[in-house]
C-alpha cells in the first residue's frame, strides 16, 4: 500500500481520514461541478429561445459531471485510494468511468425528477446540489468496496 500524508500525517492506515480526505476531495469537486454547471447552462441558456429547456439541464450536467470526475480521480489517487493495488492501472481507468457513467445516470435521472416542471420543477442549481449528495454516496461506496483497497 502507497502511503498517504499530509502535512507530515501519516494516515495511510486511518480509515476515518481517508474518508474525511475522500470528503474534502469530493467537496471541491462538487464545487467544480457546480460552478462549470452554471456556467455551461447560462451559455446554452443565453444561446437558446427557451430558456429552461431540459436539454440545457441535461448537457450541462453531463459537461460538469465528466470534467469534475477526472479532476476528481486524479486526487483521490493522490490522496486517498491506493491506485493500481486491486487492478492494473487500465482496468481500474475503465471501473471508475463505468461507476462514474452510472453516477451520470442516477445524476441525470435526479436533475430530470427535480427540474422538470410537471414533477418537482425546482430551479436547477439547488437541483444539481441535492443530486451531487445523493450520487456522492453511491461514488464513494463503489469506488472503495470494488475499485480501490
Amino acid at each position: 500500500m502507497k502511503q498517504k500524508k499530509i502535512f507530515g500525517f501519516d494516515y495511510t492506515n486511518n480509515e476515518y481520514m481517508k474518508l474525511f480526505m475522500y470528503l474534502l476531495v469530493g467537496g471541491s469537486a462538487a464545487l467544480l461541478e457546480w460552478g462549470l454547471f452554471y456556467l455551461i447552462f447560462q451559455v446554452l441558456t443565453g444561446a437558446s429561445m427557451f430558456p429552461l429547456q431540459t436539454q440545457n439541464v441535461l448537457v450541462a450536467t453531463t459537461l460538469a459531471f465528466a470534467f469534475s470526475t477526472l479532476y476528481h480521480y486524479i486526487l483521490c489517487n493522490v490522496f486517498v485510494f491506493d491506485s493500481g493495488s486491486r487492478y492494473q492501472r487500465g482496468a481500474e481507468i475503465s471501473l471508475v468511468f463505468l461507476v462514474s457513467v452510472i453516477g451520470l445516470g442516477w445524476n441525470l435521472l435526479l436533475m430530470w425528477i427535480f427540474t422538470s416542471p410537471s414533477i418537482l420543477g425546482l430551479p436547477p442549481l439547488p437541483a444539481k446540489i441535492m443530486a451531487s449528495a445523493i450520487v456522492t454516496v453511491w461514488n464513494y461506496l463503489s469506488r472503495k468496496k470494488w475499485i480501490f483497497k
